[in-house]
């Protein structure tokens, strides 16, 4: 069964002046022109790098439907908010130290003594992002450790003010119409919301994992029942609601949209797992703002490599629960030698055909996998979309170039959107991924301005919403072509 696409149909429709470019003449003015100049950007055995990144940076690229609020902040967003919150940097690990913490005000910076020390300022944006990670030799983490502990600094200063969570989404709107980006679909928060039962952690990770069976099934039911008659549980959802709703009020406007997916950490104990994975369903079941689930952390984890298959019969379950919730799922974001084999030939397929996700966020590991035949034959079909993240990609697992299976994907007829990750972590632009797709695998001006269109079809918009916004793209595109002529011409 095809689940996407009839309501596909009707989408691909509104695409048909994307698609019918391929059938227009070559004289048929600002479209031949720009993809002809585009193409001169690419064709050389080093393309135009330069050319390029103008060329995307004045591109209207849709959406950026793969990112992480807090770690599309810049580590500069947060030191600002630190200062003006009176706060400090701890010497030692450079986590932040607030009045509060009163057995740590000794080993102590300010921010304006921070900025003068150029030496510790160096290191400070070390540990706050992958700033100049390949330019230092001496002994370091890890990449994938250096990348995903960055988060532990980040979360603090929003406890003092949560206004920073405004201003912060205020910031990215600016970057992002900046680049010409009109739609933000960022993971925000999580709603907060954890229950621990060692007993149900125990018997849940024992016996058969799978909801068809009952036994496995009632544990899950009661363990649920006991979250629901909570009244933390619905603190912690008025609370997050409260936050959703004051934080994005008036940040949509005539050109721009900003939606949140809600997420849960797979790096905890089953019962913590569990009543977080229902609270981020609750909330997307009843806030507009939220628009999807997903399930975020290191994937290659003890925890969420020892319990992956558990986590997916939880999504199946909250599935059949709320099947008009849609999810993404980072799956396959690993690399040959992160971990055993055998751990990279099944997450993905697991992820499509048990949880039942309606994007793959990365999908890199998708040639080790076992069932990959099928599960691209899948992804195919029900026009599940896998999310590219070249710049993370790169650094936390080393697969870069020939390596990464962005052609793979393509070249089986899987659709692939675009997008940036952490680009205050990675300290880059979803113009730069961009850049890297042109000069690295040189696709066609058609296949580029379909990835584009992509982040607005796979984007979990509402149909009239995902309709605004594909006219509001089209509209842009025809102005782009219209000054890159004009530029070709003068050029």
């Amino acid at each position: 069964m095809h689940r996407k696409s009839a309501p596909l149909i009707m989408l691909w429709m509104l695409l048909l002046p994307f698609a019918t470019l391929h059938a227009r003449p070559k004289d048929s003015g600002p479209y031949s022109a720009t993809r002809a100049y585009y193409q001169r950007l690419i064709a050389p055995a080093k393309p135009d790098i330069a050319g390029l990144r103008l060329f995307f940076t004045l591109m209207p690229k849709g959406g950026d439907i793969h990112q992480h609020f807090t770690g599309s902040l810049y580590a500069e967003n947060y030191l600002e908010w630190i200062q003006r919150e009176g706060c400090w940097i701890s010497k030692s690990d450079y986590s932040v130290i607030t009045p509060k913490d009163t057995d740590r005000l000794k080993d102590t910076v300010s921010v304006k003594n921070l900025r003068s020390d150029r030496a510790m300022s160096s290191d400070f944006f070390t540990h706050w992002s992958d700033k100049d990670y390949a330019n230092h030799y001496h002994d370091q983490l890890p990449p994938d450790a250096q990348f995903f502990n960055t988060f532990i600094y980040f979360s603090k200063i929003f406890g003092t003010n949560r206004n920073y969570y405004r201003e912060g989404l205020l910031k990215l709107k600016e970057r992002a119409k900046n680049e010409n980006v009109q739609y933000l679909e960022t993971m925000f928060v999580s709603p907060g919301y954890q229950k621990s039962d060692p007993a149900f952690d125990s018997q849940v990770r024992s016996g058969v994992i799978n909801i068809d069976n009952k036994q496995f099934r009632t544990l899950l039911d009661s363990f649920l029942l006991g979250v629901t008659r909570d009244t933390l549980f619905y603190d912690k959802v008025h609370q997050y609601r409260e936050l959703v709703e004051s934080s994005r009020k008036r940040v949509d406007d005539e050109s721009f949209t900003l939606r949140f997916q809600s997420y849960v950490s797979r790096n905890s104990a089953p019962s913590v797992f569990f009543s977080g994975l229902y609270t981020a369903f609750y909330e997307a079941d009843k806030n507009n703002g939220v628009v999807g689930v997903n399930i975020v952390s290191a994937e290659n984890d003890p925890v969420a490599l020892g319990d992956y298959r558990l986590h997916m019969q939880m999504f199946r379950y909250m599935k059949e629960k709320y099947p008009h919730i849609r999810t993404s799922m980072h799956a396959g974001e690993l690399a040959s030698g992160m971990v055993p084999p055998e751990e990279m030939k099944y997450h993905i397929a697991e992820a499509v055909s048990v949880a039942g996700a309606g994007r793959i966020g990365h999908g890199v590991d998708i040639a080790y996998e076992t069932g990959a035949l099928s599960t691209l034959i899948r992804m195919k079909e029900e026009r599940i979309p896998v999310e590219i993240n070249l710049t993370s990609n790169e650094f936390i697992l080393g697969v870069k170039n020939e390596a990464h299976p962005i052609r793979l994907y393509t070249g089986s007829g899987v659709p692939v959107v675009i997008s940036s990750d952490d680009p205050g972590v990675s300290r880059n632009s979803l113009t730069e991924e961009y850049v890297l797709l042109a000069s690295r695998y040189r696709y066609s001006y058609d296949e580029v301005k379909q990835f584009a269109a992509n982040s607005i079809i796979y984007s979990f918009l509402k149909k009239d919403e995902k309709e605004r916004a594909l006219q509001l793209l089209q509209k842009k595109f025809t102005e782009f072509e219209g000054r890159i002529a004009d530029f070709a011409r003068r050029n």
